[in-house]
Order: structure tokens, then sequence, then C-alpha cells
């Protein structure tokens, strides 16, 4: 479904109703996508409806935030059985499990906050991978989230091959198409995320400075942009001089790239600091040398951005 404003017979702004989102345009240019909740009063009913076909399964749900996703597509050797299906609460899911376990298709299925344990739907066996009560415990005694997990599943992580990223040249060619089209300078930029959930943001101030001095040196920046799919961010800050983001799940995606990573945490309203559960530098398939840290509960911002410049 469209809807179009026009001056002078052209198009000026136009609307784009999807199935989960609005798309907005000005000019030809999209400026905004507004995504609908998909919040249902029976998740039985919802599901049933959305696997009507399926029959006889066991079908494990993902609940959990993109973070958390990521360490489950990374270690699905631990948990994921050939015979079961998996469904993501969450768009981004599926996409983190075509770049992480491409193998392994994960079908969308919607708010699923009402999925406290085990429910037979249609005859499958319907669980959550995790409830959002047990990772709230889970994170409540502050160890890594990984090292969480592994107990939680009662597994030994130390000798596990974690799957890595798989990028197609489709998708590689369709994140430098669009960044070229941005003007984008392929060859010395940095890439900057400033936005996150699980984070207080930082004031607009100091993201303007890092922009400012980075452009004085010489860099082009590149501001993480919902135009680009999480695959095709990943094949486009990986080419990049630099990482620099407030800690979100988009972190967790990126982390194991070859590329020098500043990582800022926040306040977390949940559990006031994220670093002890969260720390990039926990999970093995990092570099730990491209890797720092930084927590403004912890250090001034001036002296965050001071050393943040210095490196770069």
């Amino acid at each position: 479904m469209q809807r179009e404003v026009h001056l002078f017979g052209l198009p000026i702004i136009r609307v784009v109703k999807m199935e989960f989102c609005e798309k907005r345009y000005f000019l030809g240019i999209q400026y905004k996508v507004k995504k609908y909740a998909q919040r249902y009063d029976s998740f039985a009913a919802a599901f049933a409806a959305n696997v009507h076909g399926v029959r006889g399964r066991r079908i494990k749900v993902i609940i959990n935030n993109t973070g958390e996703a990521v360490t489950y597509a990374r270690t699905h050797a631990l948990w994921y059985k050939p015979d079961e299906l998996v469904f993501g609460s969450r768009l981004q899911h599926a996409d983190i499990f075509r770049l992480f376990a491409p193998h392994i298709p994960v079908f969308y299925c919607g708010d699923a906050a009402e999925l406290k344990g085990y429910q037979c739907i249609n005859g499958n066996d319907v669980e959550p991978l995790l409830t959002s009560s047990r990772l709230i415990e889970m994170n409540n005694q502050g160890k890594p989230f990984l090292q969480s997990w592994a107990e939680y599943l009662h597994a030994d992580v130390s000798s596990l091959s974690y799957s890595r990223a798989v990028i197609s040249p489709e998708v590689e060619r369709s994140a430098l198409a669009k960044a070229q089209a941005l003007r984008l300078n392929l060859d010395n930029f940095v890439f900057l995320s400033p936005v996150a959930r699980s984070c207080e943001a930082l004031p607009s101030a100091f993201w303007d400075e890092i922009e400012t001095s980075l452009r004085a040196k010489g860099y082009d920046v590149f501001y993480n942009s919902s135009l680009f799919p999480i695959q095709e961010v990943y094949a486009l800050a990986s080419r990049a001089k630099a990482i620099i983001a407030l800690r979100s799940g988009l972190c967790d995606v990126l982390c194991d790239l070859p590329v020098p990573q500043f990582i800022i945490y926040s306040h977390n309203k949940f559990h006031g600091d994220l670093q002890p559960m969260y720390s990039l530098n926990h999970f093995p398939w990092v570099t730990k040398e491209l890797i720092h840290e930084y927590n403004v509960l912890k250090q001034d911002s001036a002296a965050i951005f001071t050393s943040i410049i210095s490196h770069i």
C-alpha cells in the first residue's frame, strides 16, 4: 500500500506500508522507517496460525535481544538438532542466523513475550531457547554471558568450534553499491554506531566532536543506517579503518572483524553496568588486541574521547 503527496505532479512525499513497517520517502530518498509493534493477545493462537501446516516438530523460539541471538547462532552446535525448527521473535534474528549459521533457517513468529516455557501447539513441542526471566537471573549473577550460557546448557565450550560469518558476493556487492551511492570513501572511512537499546545515549556533542576530529585527520565517516541489513553492515564494516560504537547488539555482530574497535559502555536501566556480563573480550572469537573498551560509569567522557582519537 502506498500514499503519495505531489507537487506540480511530482511525488514529494511517499509512504509505503509493508507487512512489518512503514517507509517514508522525501524526493525519492528514504528518511524514516517506522516498525509496527507485533504484539498478540494470544501467542499460541498467532503461532498456530503461522505454522498451521507444521505438525509434530520440536520448535525453539528466540525471544531475547540481538547480542544473545548472535551467541546462539555462533554456538548452535551446542543446542541445535537437525530435526528442530527455529523461530525468531524479531526480524533481525533471521538476519543473524543467515550471517552466522546460514544452514539453519529461522522463521519469524512475532512477539513471543508470553512464551514463558514449554507449550504444545498444533502437536508441536514449542519452547523458548532461553526465557527472558532466566536471562535476567543469569545476568544478575554478574558472570560473562557466554559462561552463563554454557552452564545453562550444561556444555563444555572449551573445545567448541564457533561458527563464523558467511558473506555472499551478492550481499557484498549490494552493501558497496549503497555506500558508493552515499559517496562514502570506501578506502578510508570510520564506522560510527552511536545508537543502542541496551545503553543510555551519549550527548550528541560527543559524537559531533568525534566526527569533526576524524574528518580533520582525513577520514570519511559513516553512521550506521537502517538502509543496510545486518549482513550488509558486516560487509561494509569489514572495510572500515576503525569502528566506534556505543555498546549494543551490533557490537556482538561485528566484534570478530579484524578492525580496531572502540566500544563505549554507559548505564543500562536493568543492570546498571553491562560490562561485567557483556564485555566483548569475554568472547573467544574476538582478537583482544583490537578491542578497546571504555565505560562512562568509571571514566570521564573527555578522557574517553582523547583516548579513542589518539588510537586512530
